[in-house]
């Protein structure tokens, strides 16, 4: 059982291997009969997927692979196990700097509500924006030494 009511479909993938799109093909395409057919069903897919740098006639059993996000078209055209890349150096840092923003977050939060009341209630708020600025300067200084 290949999860799908027909037998082969015309996938688009890009640059990756990843499938871009797909159209059913309710005929045979390796019979001689269906040549015109399969090359107009092709052209279309072209025309659909213009992310696609590969479109072909897939199996159903590898079409319902591909759905699962876990593979992607191999250079020999079959599925392959998918394997996320790397992060780049710009992504680690850009990763590290959210985790340090949402470490300091809550402080920042709580220091605002505090100064909005102190405020509100005629107090000083100097004691409280010497922390806020205090805390930005060590938010800060933590990215920049990331």
């Amino acid at each position: 059982m290949n999860g799908t009511n027909v037998d082969y479909y015309v996938a688009g993938f890009d640059s990756t291997g990843k499938r871009v799109g797909s159209i059913i093909c309710d005929f045979d395409p390796n019979k001689e009969k269906n040549a015109d057919k399969l090359s107009a069903l092709i052209d279309k897919a072209k025309g659909l997927f213009t992310d696609a740098e590969v479109v072909e006639v897939i199996s159903a059993t590898d079409y319902v692979m591909y759905l699962s996000g876990d593979y992607v078209r191999g250079v020999e055209g079959k599925p392959v196990a998918y394997v996320a890349p790397e992060p780049t150096a710009a992504e680690k840092k850009a990763s590290v700097i959210a985790t340090i923003k949402a470490k300091y977050q809550p402080t920042l939060d709580n220091l605002v509500e505090a100064r909005v009341k102190a405020a509100m209630l005629g107090a000083d708020t100097a004691k409280i924006d010497s922390q806020y600025k205090a805390t930005l300067a060590s938010m800060a200084t933590e990215i920049k030494n990331a």
